[in-house]
């Protein structure tokens, strides 16, 4: 006949599952909060150029204003650090009613935590986006 397990044979069971399923439960915490940084820093990137796309083909604009459109929109912490600023360019340089211009930013992005714990690189080293629309009569 089997003995009943006891509570005196379980103990310590609960550290042992706990320390097996820890690292996967956090590996998966820091890749929600590292994917969600990533695609809101992504979408904020392609909505200022968008917003700043708009500004290019209002008549008189000029390429300092459309670079100032889209640093004001790239302001918030969340979407840069302190030290990164975004590349702008607007072609063409000349810009005359109905000719197509395009605003295209960069932005360098960098994780906060998984490629620290996982040791791997899983994000690309920039985010870029780029609008275009025909300028105004």
């Amino acid at each position: 006949m089997h003995a009943t397990p006891t509570a005196t044979n379980q103990t310590g069971a609960s550290a042992v599952e706990m320390a097996l399923i820890l690292p996967l439960l956090l590996t998966l915490v820091f890749a929600i909060i590292d994917y969600s940084r990533f695609f809101f820093v992504r979408f904020t990137v392609t909505a200022a150029v968008a917003d700043a796309a708009r500004i290019a083909v209002l008549p008189g604009t000029t390429d300092a204003m459309i670079a100032t459109a889209v640093y004001g929109a790239l302001l918030d912490p969340i979407s840069q650090a302190s030290s990164q600023t975004p590349s702008v360019t607007v072609t063409p340089n000349q810009r005359t009613a109905g000719m197509p211009v395009t605003v295209t930013a960069s932005l360098a992005f960098s994780p906060l935590i998984l490629p620290q714990y996982l040791g791997i690189t899983l994000f690309p080293q920039s985010i870029s986006a780029s609008a275009t629309m025909v300028v105004e009569p």
